[in-house]
């Protein structure tokens, strides 16, 4: 979660504001300065994702300048950080030191269901029984509708139970007739706990930054957690133009100078498309191992299981020579959110 901008905004120009009462002291001004390089200091380490250790410079600076909005710095980069009882107690500090903040309720809110899972971790220590991590809370799924086909997609799904959240969704076009609504999913907790290495590699969180570049795109190819594409037809397809739309896509993959086994991978997974007519929905999914799985008309048929081959099924849409550049972009337009 990206700390506010406002409070962002309000510490910057809090630690340049001249002092009350006149010019500020020698001792005043280097602990303002000491202030302010904790403070950037924990921004950095909070993009990158190491939020304990940011936390520590966010209290280091709070330590040199007392201002409130480093208490919810604080809460922020500790509740990431897996920290409860740390978190709660400066989610308090705030709620107590700034009563009329807009942050206020939603930090009560949070600092309580901190509280009671930090409580029942500590329960659960103290009668020996095995401690079981829990889910991550998870707002309602919102509506999402793709500018283009104007098919709406839910921001997350639950897959055999697992929540897979929404990264971007677009449009498949030819010749400037639409084909299909797309909709890239990954699987929420793997993709989260990897997130923070992207973020580091890109040199921040923010949407801008991480699209930058090829980077968020290999990371998704490759990434070591389950990836789910909805496509919503709007028409009608028949099954070989799909086989020879995506042989053609998978390039080496499904070519004569490819492995045996590979090839043979190749031609199991073209083998799972069928017709599809305008308005009927299909569905695309790899799991972290790799196993291939497309649903269609109903129906879930199992695909090979090769980690090259699911990498390379990625690689048609997010790849250095995507089928469509525009729908490349536009499928990670939420990536973000991950981080959040």
């Amino acid at each position: 979660m990206r700390l506010s901008y406002m409070l962002v905004l309000g510490l910057v120009l809090a630690f340049t504001a001249p002092a009350l009462g006149g010019k500020p002291t020698a001792e005043e001004t280097e602990k303002r300065a000491a202030a302010k390089h904790f403070y950037d200091t924990g921004m950095l380490l909070y993009d990158r994702g190491d939020f304990v250790d940011a936390a520590k410079e966010f209290e280091r600076a709070y330590g040199e300048s007392p201002l409130p909005e480093l208490l919810y710095n604080i809460a922020q980069a500790y509740d990431k950080g897996g920290d409860r009882k740390k978190a709660v107690d400066a989610y308090r500090k705030y709620c107590e030191v700034m009563p009329n903040s807009k942050d206020n309720a939603v930090s009560r809110k949070r600092a309580d269901v901190l509280e009671r899972e930090w409580s029942e971790l500590e329960a659960a220590k103290a009668a020996n029984r095995p401690v079981v991590k829990p889910e991550r809370q998870l707002a309602p799924p919102l509506p999402f509708v793709e500018p283009v086909t104007k098919h709406t997609y839910q921001t997350w799904v639950r897959v055999e139970g697992k929540p897979y959240t929404l990264l971007g969704a677009g449009a498949r076009k030819v010749s400037f007739f639409k084909v299909y609504g797309m909709a890239l999913y990954v699987e929420d907790e793997p993709a989260r706990a990897l997130f923070p290495k992207l973020a580091a590699q890109a040199g921040g969180s923010d949407h801008d930054t991480l699209v930058r570049g090829d980077l968020v795109n290999h990371w998704l190819v490759m990434g070591d957690f389950g990836k789910m594409a909805q496509l919503h037809f709007v028409r009608n397809v028949s099954g070989k133009d799909t086989r020879d739309a995506y042989r053609d896509a998978l390039g080496e993959t499904a070519s004569k100078n490819a492995s045996n086994e590979l090839k043979q991978a190749a031609e199991a997974f073209l083998a799972l498309f069928d017709d599809v007519k305008d308005g009927e929905d299909l569905t695309i999914r790899t799991t972290g191992e790799g196993q291939v799985i497309v649903e269609a008309h109903g129906q879930k048929k199992m695909g090979p299981k090769n980690i090259r081959l699911s990498h390379d099924i990625w690689d048609i849409w997010m790849g250095d020579k995507p089928i469509s550049s525009d729908l490349k972009k536009t499928l990670v337009d939420r990536v973000d959110t991950l981080g959040r």
